[in-house]
């Protein structure tokens, strides 16, 4: 999604771009009034001294418009790519997070544990709360890998909000598939622990139920 949304504000930049430049090389009217040729008939010709006397020329000012709309398409561009960069830096999967497993194999089997994730916005690490791991990969907005070592468990999904991911997945070893939703550990960013912090925390919620 975040890569669809690029190309098209790279069109309107570059369409932008060759509008202004087209406007920009337009002519601009001069100013003052048209002289009109009266017909020869009906006003006498011009005399010697009025044929070759200069002609006063008025100076012709510059518009501000190819400016002002130079500077909006700059000001449009920048707007964009700061978007652009917003949108991205909202979706990182690293902290703990819980997850819910849909079975489309097996109705009714819905598995839920917690995970927790090591690394950066891009790739890393994870520690599940049973103690199992794996690697993951993120593509902007697109969670293009997380797949346990051992196990044949593997996910693909995207970011629905900076605190929220879903997706499909997939079991090998059970030939099973499903979908999966994903939520973040409290309503704010939090760093991660480390795995024995994190299963010490699940254990405590599970003797408090």
């Amino acid at each position: 999604m975040i890569k669809k949304q690029q190309r098209w504000i790279a069109m309107l930049v570059v369409c932008t771009f060759i509008w202004l430049m087209q406007v920009s090389t337009m002519p601009v009217a001069a100013a003052g009034t048209t002289a009109q040729v009266s017909s020869a008939g009906t006003e006498s010709a011009p005399g010697f001294i009025e044929e070759d006397a200069p002609r006063a020329h008025k100076a012709k000012g510059k518009s501000p418009l190819p400016f002002i709309l130079i500077g909006i398409g700059v000001l449009a561009l920048t707007i964009s790519v700061v978007l652009v960069l917003k949108a991205l830096n909202n979706y990182n999967l690293v902290g703990d997070w819980d997850f819910q497993l849909y079975s489309t194999t097996y109705p009714g089997d819905n598995p839920s544990w917690s995970m927790t994730f090591y690394g950066d916005k891009k790739s890393g690490t994870f520690v599940d709360s049973d103690g199992f791991e794996g690697t993951y990969s993120v593509d902007g907005k697109n969670i293009t890998r997380i797949a346990y070592d051992d196990i044949s468990l593997s996910f693909t999904g995207k970011f629905d909000g900076k605190d929220a991911i879903s997706g499909n997945y997939t079991w090998a070893y059970y030939g099973e598939v499903g979908t999966w939703t994903g939520s973040r550990f409290g309503s704010t960013y939090a760093m991660p622990k480390s795995p024995s912090q994190f299963k010490e925390k699940k254990d405590r919620e599970i003797r408090s139920r």
